[in-house]
């Protein structure tokens, strides 16, 4: 078994060197590197990179907006045996210095001073005293280097998880997990000579990152790299390649398919053909039944296949992926009784006269891994019960970087506690929700406490007076994020109020559907003081907390 992705790169380098390995958006036409050229330019960048005092074993924050910028440096790093950190931009920068702010304190985070952006940042992040400052295009100006033996041990990658996003935890990934995770996923999804991958998922994101560039790499086919910016302006463009490029393999939250349901007419007069798609990934986010069957009714004239549908189940501090499904099996919606799932607990099948609650399997555990469902006491509990999902693996984290406190917390005798609830049927899983009223949107996690924590500290919002929850939307696929904050701002007030908290929240990467004002005193409590959150998120579905103070906060 190889000791990291690299040793691979260098075998297809070696093996394969002229065949195209990796396409980059270039204006209206794709830039090609063929394999030789992949291991050539990570090489070029290590030398510009050693050159620049990067060593093995040195942390590196990326901060890139040009994806094959991200790509170069983190193979480059790779190869000198750094451990990079893919950190993403706000979707809207509305808030340098806060944004700045923020930043320093990852560094802190990672106890590093170094930053590797691309030349389009370079004036947003100058250097200074504290901040050492790389670039991207000026480390590839010298000829390729040596790769380091240190590459193949210690840290791969530092990944920042979405969870906790008011100070994002830092999972750390080491080489061999990283490889065996690899192996894992390519025994139950197996690719061949003729596989194409197509994604748009950001590099930041552990999706985009494993699933999108580095599956691909290790298995020797080509991916085709749109800038996630590109998908938000022309998500038509992703179902453009799909089919221009007949694609085997693309992912998505499904966020992501529910933004394309509307172009399903558009494809089907410009003649697309999803007919090649044999993997089609949905993850990161609840995946609703409705969306799974509005997408394929809507694209079957594009012969679009619901079987490549490919619900997954995973966590950055899995590495990415825990359960995978059979490829091309029928999507496995199972539909319970909800009665018995609200009051009792329970995942009964419904009968037919019987109201009822869908939910989507996400297959069974990768080779490796095993999932455990358990009750508060931390007893297994049997098929069909709903219950704590804890998870152990041979590619699981090592921990949280410097949070020792943390890791213990969720690490206990080799089993990972994710937070989330579920049930296991015939050996598959299903998700049902999350036991920390954590926030799933657009493929992120947020922690309500963190997001709750920010809004109270502007001037105007009563302190540890404000809810953030998640309200479901079938429309989006994808939960809304909704903040109710107390004030004593009069209407006028409000408005500027309203954009200070959207600023303050962009800043750390929290994009904020509704943002509700209420007088003191309004947000519902319990007999010890906890904000009720779930009764928050009622009111707001019965429009009860809709009215005059959210108008200035609506998005």
């Amino acid at each position: 078994m190889e000791r990291s992705l690299l040793q691979r790169l260098a075998q297809h380098a070696d093996r394969r060197g002229d065949r195209p390995a990796i396409f980059f958006r270039a204006g209206n036409d794709w830039e090609t590197w063929t394999w030789a050229e992949y291991w050539d330019r990570a090489r070029r960048a290590a030398r510009g990179l050693r050159a620049s005092g990067v060593g093995p074993g040195d942390r590196v924050l990326v901060l890139s907006s040009d994806v094959k910028s991200a790509v170069t440096a983190q193979l480059g790093l790779w190869t000198i045996g750094a451990i990079p950190a893919q950190l993403g931009l706000p979707d809207r920068l509305t808030n340098l210095d806060g944004f700045l702010d923020e930043l320093h304190h990852t560094l802190r985070q990672l106890e590093t001073n170094t930053l590797l952006v691309d030349r389009a940042l370079t004036a947003m992040v100058s250097p200074r005293d504290d901040r050492r400052v790389l670039v991207v295009e000026d480390l590839m100006e010298g000829p390729a280097g040596d790769a380091t033996d240190s590459q193949s041990v210690g840290g791969a990658l530092l990944q920042l998880t979405s969870g906790s996003t008011g100070h994002p935890r830092a999972v750390l990934v080491p080489h061999d997990r990283l490889v065996r995770h690899l192996e894992s996923i390519s025994q139950r999804l197996p690719s061949s000579a003729s596989s194409v991958g197509v994604s748009w998922l950001p590099l930041y994101h552990d999706m985009g990152l494993i699933g999108g560039l580095l599956y691909p790499c290790f298995n020797g086919f080509p991916v085709y790299l749109l800038s996630p910016l590109e998908f938000r302006r022309n998500p038509y463009f992703w179902l453009q390649t799909m089919s221009r490029v007949r694609a085997t393999h693309t992912a998505a939250p499904p966020s992501g398919y529910a933004v394309c349901l509307r172009l399903a007419a558009r494809a089907l007069e410009d003649q697309l053909d999803l007919s090649s798609l044999g993997c089609a990934m949905i993850g990161a986010e609840p995946i609703s039944p409705r969306l799974v069957r509005q997408f394929a009714e809507g694209f079957a004239p594009c012969s679009f296949r619901p079987e490549a549908f490919f619900p997954v189940y995973g966590l950055a501090e899995a590495t990415v992926a825990v359960t995978f499904p059979e490829p091309l099996a029928p999507t496995r919606v199972d539909a319970i009784d909800r009665d018995q799932f609200e009051l009792e607990g329970n995942a009964r099948t419904a009968g037919d006269d019987r109201p009822r609650l869908e939910f989507v399997g996400v297959g069974s555990p990768l080779p490796g891994a095993e999932v455990s469902i358990r009750d508060g006491r931390g007893q297994d509990v049997p098929d069909r019960r709903v219950g704590e999902i804890w998870i152990r693996s041979d590619s699981l984290m090592e921990g949280y970087y410097g949070d020792a406190d943390a890791t213990a917390r969720v690490l206990k005798d080799g089993w990972l506690d994710t937070g989330d609830l579920g049930y296991m049927a015939s050996g598959v899983l299903f998700v049902t929700g999350r036991s920390k009223d954590l926030i799933i949107t657009r493929g992120r996690n947020l922690v309500p406490s963190a997001i709750e924590e920010i809004v109270s500290s502007i001037p105007g919002v009563r302190k540890d007076c404000v809810a953030a929850v998640g309200v479901p939307s079938e429309e989006r696929a994808t939960e809304r994020v909704c903040v109710v904050a107390e004030t004593r701002a009069d209407a006028s007030g409000q408005t500027g109020l309203a954009s200070a908290v959207r600023d303050e929240l962009k800043v750390r990467g929290i994009s904020v559907d509704r943002v509700i004002f209420v007088p003191p005193r309004t947000l519902p409590r319990t007999s010890s003081g906890k904000i009720k959150r779930q009764l928050i998120v009622q009111l707001l579905q019965s429009g009860v907390l809709a009215g005059p103070r959210e108008a200035a906060g609506t998005r």
